[in-house]
């Protein structure tokens, strides 16, 4: 059976990931988006941000509050690496076994096990925008972070 430290653990390293591609991040890409309508880089790196605070407070108190992704003036990619930081390993840190064992609604209002609002909320959703960011920013002509040290043209065939 997982345990409480085994699930902390692998979000970390989710998050861990997901900050090899905020690091490649500089200013100049900020305002940029793929096509009318959809996030810029900023609002993208946002949004994962938002989403792991939004995702913690419904497991802790069981009412999801999205604070948003609207990019303040003067944000820097460094900010938004302490940002990403500030919402990693800490933040996922102080969910307890019982937190993890509560019983929680999701977004439809239906009950499930807060367990499981961490494996969709912290880490399917992270990925899922991390995949976008690494394609943002290869369009931008900047190589994204391998998934886990090696990229798929380096696997054997």
């Amino acid at each position: 059976m997982i345990t409480r430290d085994d699930l902390v653990k692998y979000v970390v390293n989710v998050q861990a990931r997901t900050f090899e591609a905020f690091e490649r991040l500089r200013d100049e890409h900020l305002g940029w988006r793929p096509a009318p309508g959809e996030y810029t880089v900023a609002e993208l790196a946002l949004h994962i941000v938002a989403s792991r605070r939004m995702n913690l407070e419904a497991i802790l108190s069981g009412q999801p509050r999205y604070p948003g992704h609207e990019p303040p003036p003067g944000l820097t990619a460094d900010r938004l690496r302490a940002l990403c930081l500030r919402t990693g390993k800490k933040t996922v840190a102080v969910l307890t076994t019982a937190d993890l064992e509560r019983t929680i609604g999701n977004l439809a209002g239906d009950p499930f096990p807060a367990w499981k609002r961490v494996l969709g909320g912290l880490v399917e959703h992270e990925v899922h925008h991390r995949s976008q960011l690494c394609s943002y920013l290869a369009a931008l002509g900047v190589e994204p972070p391998p998934l886990f040290g090696l990229r798929v043209e380096e696997l054997p065939r």
